[in-house]
């Protein structure tokens, strides 16, 4: 049955079973009884933007020349593999290699899901992308909702004897998600301007070309850099935060799952909100919020009150996604498509390794409560600069051509 479900269908499963990490809920827990400091944590999320950032492009190129397929079985074998180096090593090197494997696996997914998705969509000649990519991360979301609530029961009620079980049911998950992903199909595309050749130079060349060039492409990279959502330091922070201001336990996975569940119900709704407000004022509404929460997370600790925070922020991660992918795709040729979206990815990724270490340091110097006002600041800055430069460049518009041959370097205000 299997072999007959189009991609469609297949990104449906392989969304949820993405999305199950089991092990989210109790990881620093896991790690802060193995010995490992929190600081170390935090610093760890440097080593997965750092192998997310030096195989973002190379990664981007090898899709758009074998198929965007090999390189999402690609990344996630290489994730369910790197959750077993943490299993057998629960130590600080061990920490490192995971976050660098689990990083550099990410960056074969980076644009290559996106990618193959648009171009199935288009395949079956739909024009709803924006609701089916929705739909896809609606459902990863969904995945992590019920691997989180099972997470946090089980810690509930047999303690830390559900560490291991948890790490090998992500990895399994993983596992599972690979074999799936041998069953999709390539769509690609003919090459625009057959003269430029399909090799890896020029597939590069055009890309970083298309990105310099398009004004809408260029501006929403850097609001891209401006707007990190700051998901992987709360997921790091927020165990011992609860745990030092009286959460229940059972809360440590329940609030995720609850976050998670609002997350994904946003994310399969958020393209509605286009009918009503423009681009600019949807990345301020989402970005601004968050912003606020994590101000609030610093300062109001009261435990029912973290919990509501906690929800409203892991609502909000990532909820621009969809309508911004909407904006970015109809703009690039299929041939470079995914090397463009890993292009905008990698440049957003050489300034979180920054922010990484800055809020690492943070946390082993000044605590939790600091590093998390540092996160909301930044937010709040970067969402106010990035409105500024959306509303100058006038051209945050959407293209009807589902190509984007003509519209490639496009710089015309509407």
């Amino acid at each position: 049955m299997l072999k007959t479900m189009n991609n469609i269908r297949l990104f449906s499963i392989i969304g949820v079973l993405k999305g199950a990490y089991f092990y989210i809920p109790i990881f620093s827990l896991y790690l802060l009884s193995a010995g490992v400091p929190l600081s170390a944590i935090v610093i760890g999320n440097i080593f997965w933007s750092l192998g997310a950032f030096i195989g973002e492009v190379p990664t981007g190129i090898f899709a758009d020349t074998y198929g965007q397929k090999a390189a999402i079985v690609l990344g996630y074998l290489l994730e369910a593999l790197g959750m077993l180096i943490v299993f057998f090593h629960p130590s600080i090197p061990g920490l490192y290699v995971y976050y660098a494997v689990s990083g550099f696996a990410y960056s074969f997914l980076s644009g290559s899901e996106e990618a193959l998705l648009y171009e199935s969509v288009r395949h079956e000649k739909r024009t709803d992308f924006q609701k089916v990519y929705g739909r896809f991360l609606s459902n990863e979301q969904l995945g992590f909702v019920s691997s989180s609530a099972l997470a946090g029961i089980l810690y509930h009620f047999f303690g830390a004897t559900v560490f291991v079980p948890l790490l090998l049911a992500t990895s399994l998950s993983f596992f599972v998600a690979t074999t799936l992903a041998c069953l999709l199909e390539n769509h690609r595309a003919k090459i625009h301007n057959p003269s430029e050749g399909a090799g890896m130079w020029a597939v590069l060349r055009e890309s970083a070309s298309l990105i310099r060039r398009n004004e809408i492409i260029l501006t929403l990279t850097i609001v891209s850099v401006l707007t990190v959502s700051g998901q992987y330091l709360l997921q790091a922070v927020y165990q011992p935060h609860f745990e030092a201001h009286g959460v229940p336990a059972l809360w440590i996975g329940l609030v995720v799952a609850f976050g998670t569940l609002l997350n994904a119900l946003a994310t399969r709704y958020i393209y509605i909100l286009e009918k009503h407000l423009s681009l600019e004022k949807i990345l301020l509404l989402i970005n601004g919020t968050q912003g606020v929460l994590f101000v609030l997370l610093a300062w109001l600790v009261h435990p029912a009150i973290l919990v509501l925070l906690y929800i409203g922020a892991a609502g909000l991660f990532n909820l621009q996604v969809p309508i911004v992918s909407d904006y970015i795709n109809p703009r690039t040729s299929s041939h470079i498509r995914t090397t463009v979206l890993s292009g905008m990815s990698f440049i957003k990724r050489f300034f979180e390794l920054f922010l990484g270490i800055a809020l690492g340091k943070i946390v082993g110097l000044w605590g939790i409560e600091a590093s998390l006002l540092t996160q909301g600041m930044y937010l709040l800055l970067g969402i106010g600069i990035s409105y500024y430069l959306l509303v100058r460049c006038g051209c945050a518009h959407k293209v009807e051509n589902p190509d984007g041959e003509q519209l490639e370097f496009s710089t015309q205000k509407p």
